[in-house]
């Protein structure tokens, strides 16, 4: 904004000297300050074009990876009866299935998680072991052998890779505070158990599968 300052300096008429260069003055203090606004208008204006990508910065940017996945049992019910000893073994064999790209969306980590409940459906303990498989390709089929009765021994990835053969895994079972692992006489409560399996792409997204254990046939 241009101010012609010569017209505020003019002489004005019939006005003292003394009041015209008062008002002259406050003119000129008026003017400063409209030239320091719009000078601070100006350095922001330029601050934010200087944060402003450069064209060929935005086209270099990775494109933004949404994965989507999805988990299915390939057999068996959702309720299962499982009989009151260690040995006792839960098969799940899973389908997943992973959207591309591979290099945005696998591998994809598989976990297994439980939570005991006792007759009045009041959750008893929960656990989860994590990385029990891993999913390098878009489609894969997964199983799992779940001991419901031996948390030491609780999952095994049965169609693990020979070359790495982890075997059982433990599961730690801990209270509803978290704070304590479960105790025998905790366990001796346990009626039902709902065992979920989820997959985790490493680009986001999930899918679970889950099944009820009845633990007192």
């Amino acid at each position: 904004m241009v101010i012609p300052i010569l017209l505020f300096l003019w002489p004005m008429q019939g006005q003292p000297v003394e009041q015209q260069l008062l008002r002259q003055q406050q003119q000129l203090e008026q003017v400063s300050r409209q030239i320091m606004q719009q000078q601070q208008q100006l350095d922001r204006m330029l601050g934010v074009l200087e944060h402003q990508p450069k064209p060929e910065e935005r086209d270099a940017r990775p494109p933004v990876v949404v994965c989507s996945v999805e988990l299915r049992r390939v057999a068996g019910p959702d309720k299962r009866t499982v009989p009151v000893t260690a040995t006792a073994v839960v098969p799940l064999n899973l389908f997943s299935v992973v959207s591309r790209p591979a290099d945005g969306c696998l591998p994809a980590e598989v976990r297994v998680s439980a939570s005991y409940l006792d007759a009045a459906d009041n959750l008893i303990c929960s656990g989860t072991v994590e990385n029990i498989a891993r999913q390098t390709s878009f489609t894969q089929t997964i199983n799992l052998d779940i001991r419901p009765w031996d948390l030491e021994h609780f999952v095994r990835w049965r169609n693990q890779p020979s070359q790495i053969n982890s075997g059982f895994r433990l599961m730690s079972c801990l209270n509803p505070e978290g704070t304590a692992g479960t105790t025998n006489e905790e366990l001796a409560r346990v009626t039902t158990a709902r065992v979920r399996a989820t997959v985790l792409p490493v680009g986001g997204g999930m899918s679970t599968s889950e099944i009820l254990l009845n633990l007192r046939p």
